[in-house]
């Protein structure tokens, strides 16, 4: 890597990385648990708490982006952030 730009774009890969498989195993969890043990429904309908908007989703697969998104958009910020104070304390630069 050969610059700092390049570590933070390698701490991002990583956090995306860990928010894809945090969501994988939720997707997993209600193909196996929900849709195959009670083959429930495959649309998704996705409301604010108070219910004045919605969107739907067909499919896991659209599920899952829609999931990935949201929390990516959430927390990628502070992820990155933590991971690079740990990394700086591996490298004792502070």
């Amino acid at each position: 890597m050969k610059d700092t730009n390049a570590i933070e774009q390698a701490l991002k890969d990583k956090c995306r990385k860990e928010i894809e498989s945090v969501v994988n195993v939720f997707i997993n969890e209600l193909e196996v648990k929900i849709r195959g043990e009670y083959n429930s429904s495959n649309y998704y309908d996705i409301q604010e708490p108070l219910g004045k908007r919605s969107f739907h989703v067909m499919g896991t697969e659209q599920l899952k982006g829609v999931l990935f998104k949201m929390i990516l958009n959430s927390h990628i910020d502070s992820m990155v952030a933590v991971k690079s104070k740990e990394l700086i304390k591996k490298l004792e630069l502070v």
